[in-house]
């Protein structure tokens, strides 16, 4: 290939000029990632004919058919796989877009300066056992920051596996590009050069669009690259895997960019125990964000949650066909009775919705076949021979009120000529009854095995994802019909406290007492220094009483024995009193309040994720909610409207509903996280609100026990 050509001279659909430049040289131009993703011109510093990672890119573009000017640079060779051959960036006729740096770990920035002082601006440093881990690592990770600064670059990596466009054919990329990958819509996005590589070698499961194996992000991070996506028109959707979050805030801000351009954002978060956090951290060197508020914030901006590999790859497929369900409501025709009723419990655990067969349909069915016992899932199998039957099924199906019509059938590349012509044959005549009714198809072999290439050819023809697995087939669909980014709240304006501005020590009554000036309602409780005192503020309130030991930073004190309930009477108060002072040793006091009774026992909590800003939960309460573990998450300001939906789609809000003798009140639930949230923020020293638990009855709502933490005074 001549060298002679003016290097980046023309651009693909969707490129734009080089971007203005704000603050610190960075880009502010969303599409500026055109000339580092889509390139029109390469050179490859390191490339050699002598290794596998010295010449595989070289290789890749090739076999893509990478259109550009594609230029080894080595001064020990004249010509590297056919390729002539330059010893330095700077001899090129022109800056190339994108430089890819494959030198011994020491050399790489070095080269990465000299390229960009011959006008460079986009590099690809890939791992291989180049710039994996080591203090040479580290110091490159250190200097590559002060130069994106400075001069702009864009750096996919370093310790990555590169960039595969299928777009232009370019792929500097240091694993093997198979031959078949497929080109489609969907891009691919993880931080970890393996799940890419998953992806691409997944035998075209997932039509691609541009797959970035993004590395540490020294430089360029998963932000800017969701935000060249989202204006992307080669590109749908997008599914990525993450380790942990470089730009929380600028990463939710695209997750929403690309759902208001109307591509759906699939995500496998990293980090939901404590082992893979510690692992994260090793391999990454970035702090993992809390599993639980991470996938809170994304499913907010629209997101869906996969929890694995191969639910990322299930929305992969569903996403590159270019369909998504309407909605929840899902026929399903199988050949099995025992499948079906498989498919059926999956289903609901799914968030799906199986809507019986309506009596005419039945009534047009069994007309022609008396025996046929018709459900949802439907199984035909059996009626009659299946050219016959199957084709009315799935049209009854496919005319029902509904959103996904499935055919489910077991299909694997090992099945018999029979079965494989069977299942050719069904799809189809799913994708024929789907096409009459504007049903989106999908056809799904309950056991996670490949299927008949043929099978896939002819589903990827009709536009009817092929899914495999029962569980992270129906799992992606229920998600996908539930997903849409929640309005962003407009919280009113936060009153500070002034207790909490005086610095007050934060024990339970004084949690209470602020809880109950923002609108909470609490008992009436006493504080009380003696267990005398103690016995006159239980004639004071009268009733039944609770007893507690009360001092800064005392938690969980039911567990330590520094509660007692049911009391009844001042002499019961006075030898409780005295019971739990001379248990909780020096500096405690008490605190007696009015027993209150209910129904349900709920955790409300406020944290300030060190990542991700404020945060509210709610969650089943009482002594076992650690053990429990069952709450919701909202992320950001919280206004009513957020409250209301945080509740609704939590296990506290279903229970409400059902409580037997009637529904429990929630306003009180409401007016508490709003409390939560206004104290938080207007409070910015507040670390962690914790009210557990919020007793609910039929009457109304209280607080019995608060603990507010605020961040240790230097």
């Amino acid at each position: 290939m001549a060298t002679d050509k003016v290097y980046g001279s023309g651009r693909i659909p969707g490129q734009v000029a080089p971007a203005v430049r704000g603050p610190g040289g960075r880009t502010v131009d969303d599409m500026d990632l055109s000339s580092l993703l889509r390139p029109r011109s390469i050179a490859v510093v390191g490339a050699s004919p002598r290794t596998f990672v010295g010449r595989v890119a070289l290789d890749n573009c090739r076999a893509l058919g990478f259109g550009g000017v594609l230029t080894p640079v080595n001064g020990r060779y004249d010509e590297i796989a056919g390729l002539r051959a330059v010893s330095a960036v700077a001899e090129l006729p022109a800056p190339p877009d994108v430089v890819v740096v494959q030198v011994a770990t020491e050399r790489v920035l070095g080269v990465v300066e000299e390229s960009v002082a011959a006008g460079a601006r986009n590099f690809v440093i890939p791992g291989g056992g180049f710039t994996d881990s080591g203090a040479a690592a580290k110091r490159l990770e250190a200097g590559l920051a002060p130069l994106a600064a400075q001069h702009g670059i864009r750096v996919v990596g370093p310790n990555c596996m590169g960039v595969v466009d299928l777009v232009t054919g370019a792929a500097p990329y240091v694993g093997t590009v198979p031959e078949h990958v497929r080109r489609g819509r969907v891009a691919v996005l993880a931080q970890s050069g393996a799940v890419v590589e998953a992806v691409v070698n997944s035998g075209g499961r997932v039509p691609i669009s541009t797959a970035v194996s993004t590395g540490s992000e020294s430089a360029t991070g998963m932000a800017e690259y969701l935000r060249f996506f989202a204006g992307d028109p080669a590109t749908g959707a997008v599914i990525a895997l993450v380790e942990g979050f470089t730009d929380p805030t600028g990463f939710l801000a695209a997750a929403r960019r690309l759902a208001e351009a109307g591509k759906q954002l699939a995500v496998c978060v990293v980090g939901r125990t404590e082992t893979s956090r510690a692992g994260v951290a090793a391999h990454s060197g970035k702090l993992a964000a809390p599993y639980r508020v991470a996938t809170a914030a994304l499913r907010q901006a629209g997101a869906v949650i996969a929890e694995d590999l191969d639910e990322l790859l299930t929305f992969g497929e569903i996403l590159g066909t270019g369909r998504r369900p309407g909605g929840r409501r899902v026929h399903i025709v199988t050949n099995s009775g025992g499948e079906g009723n498989l498919l059926a419990d999956l289903a609901e655990d799914a968030g799906l919705e199986l809507p019986p067969m309506s009596t005419s349909a039945a009534a047009a069915l069994c007309e022609r076949w008396p025996d046929f016992h018709v459900a949802n899932p439907l199984d035909p199998w059996g009626v009659d021979d299946y050219p016959e039957v199957y084709p009315d099924a799935l049209r009854a199906a496919a005319h029902e009120p509904g959103d996904v019509l499935v055919v489910s059938i077991d299909q694997q590349a090992w099945c018999g000529q029979y079965e494989k012509r069977l299942g050719r044959d069904l799809a189809g005549y799913l994708a024929d009854a789907a096409a009459e009714t504007g049903r989106m198809p999908v056809f799904l072999s309950p056991a996670s095995q490949d299927p008949d290439p043929a099978l896939a050819d002819l589903c990827r023809a009709r536009r009817v994802p092929l899914l495999r697995g029962a569980r992270p087939a129906l799992t992606a669909l229920g998600r996908l019909a539930a997903a849409a980014p929640d309005p962003l709240a407009v919280p009113g304006p936060a009153r500070r406290h002034h207790r909490l501005a005086e610095g007050t020590p934060l024990t339970e009554e004084v949690a209470l007492d602020v809880l109950s000036s923002y609108g909470v309602r609490v008992p009436k409780r006493i504080p009380a220094d003696t267990p005398e005192e103690a016995a006159d503020a239980a004639r004071e309130i009268g009733g039944t009483a609770v007893v507690k030991a009360v001092a800064p930073g005392l938690l969980h004190k039911s567990d330590l024995g520094l509660v007692q309930v049911g009391l009844t009477g001042p002499d019961a108060v006075r030898e409780a009193g005295a019971a739990i002072l001379a248990k909780a040793g020096p500096g405690a006091t008490l605190l007696v309040m009015e027993q209150v009774g209910g129904t349900l026992d709920v955790l409300l909590g406020y944290a300030r994720d060190p990542q991700f800003g404020p945060t509210l939960l709610i969650g089943l309460g009482g002594v076992w909610a650690e053990e429990l573990d069952d709450v919701a998450v909202h992320v950001g300001p919280l206004d009513r409207e957020a409250a209301l939906r945080l509740l609704a789609r939590s296990t506290v809000g279903r229970m409400l509903t059902r409580a037997r003798g009637g529904a429990l009140p929630a306003d009180g639930v409401i007016d508490t996280l709003l409390a939560l949230a206004e104290l938080g923020s207007a409070h910015p020293e507040i670390t962690t609100i914790d009210v557990n638990p919020l007793i609910i009855g039929q009457a109304g709502s209280w607080a019995v026990d608060a603990a507010i933490e605020t961040v240790p005074k230097r």
